[in-house]
């Protein structure tokens, strides 16, 4: 139990991590799950805030969700692109991988700098009077942090990935740098997505199939498994210097884009659903 003055935070927790948090206050107690909060889609109130500074406070808290959507739209796209061009485009291929990895490196971040600021574990967070941002801070107790944390390195690993063909020539250097960063980076995407899975498993809220932060994780999962199958056949032969798997690994690689895709959308989804809950006045407290 942690002390704000008058009022008091209760964690529960997964393990060591902190899925949901009760606000007990002079008039009652309200219950935050971590994903909804970290997500603007279930926002806290300041304390002492008008009406209007609330909602100024509920528009600016929604406006890095939407950049993490809308980026992580065009870095999915461009990753899918290549794969319904024909293989004479294919000298082009590696710059349209590299710009789609700068947009997935930009999304990451900022959602990395979403879960900073909007961590249920940080008591601040109930006492901010002002829409203003960190942008690092060490967050381990907050599953959406450490998903956010390890799927931005991902993303480098992937720049990694995406860049090297421009400079490296031999089937050595390209398995060590090319293969192994694109390995590694979907092993990130992996974790990433099992910290996203606890976050939210306890979650009565969360529906199967009913939810979209269900679909949201799970279609992240199913793209995260695609990059996965894609980067393990993708390694160069020494003999011949060319992919091991050409075929499976662009149709890995497509289908897991278009899945990040569609989780992306559907952010923007669950983002237009709770805004209409707020207008309709289902948060007044």
């Amino acid at each position: 139990m942690t002390g704000l003055g008058e009022h008091k935070l209760e964690y529960e927790t997964v393990g060591p991590f902190v899925t949901h948090v009760w606000l007990h206050h002079k008039d009652g107690h309200n219950h935050y799950a971590a994903r909804p909060v970290r997500k603007g889609v279930r926002w806290i109130r300041p304390m002492q805030l008008s009406k209007k500074e609330q909602t100024e406070y509920v528009v600016c808290a929604k406006k890095i969700n939407y950049w993490v959507a809308v980026l992580f739209m065009v870095g999915s796209s461009l990753f899918a692109i290549p794969g319904f061009l024909p293989a004479s485009l294919a000298p082009a291929f590696n710059v349209i991988f590299f710009c789609g990895s700068i947009f997935f490196t930009s999304a990451a971040y900022l959602q990395l700098v979403e879960s900073i600021n909007k961590d249920i574990t940080n008591p601040a967070l109930f006492r901010t009077q002002r829409c203003h941002w960190i942008r690092w801070a060490w967050r381990p107790k907050n599953l959406g942090y450490l998903s956010s944390l390890v799927q931005f390195v991902g993303t480098l690993l992937f720049n990694v990935n995406c860049i090297s063909p421009f400079f490296l020539v031999t089937p050595l250097q390209m398995d060590v740098v090319i293969w192994g960063s694109g390995m590694l980076g979907s092993i990130c995407f992996l974790i990433s997505c099992a910290f996203a899975w606890l976050e939210i498993s306890r979650d009565p809220m969360v529906k199967p199939f009913r939810s979209e932060e269900w679909w949201i994780v799970w279609v992240n999962i199913a793209g995260s498994i695609a990059f996965q199958v894609s980067s393990a056949v993708a390694f160069y032969l020494p003999q011949t210097g060319d992919v091991f798997a050409p075929v499976l690994a662009s149709v890995g690689l497509t289908f897991g884009a278009i899945c990040f895709f569609i989780g992306a959308f559907l952010l923007r989804v669950e983002d237009a659903i709770d805004s209409q809950k707020f207008i309709g006045g289902d948060y007044a407290q």
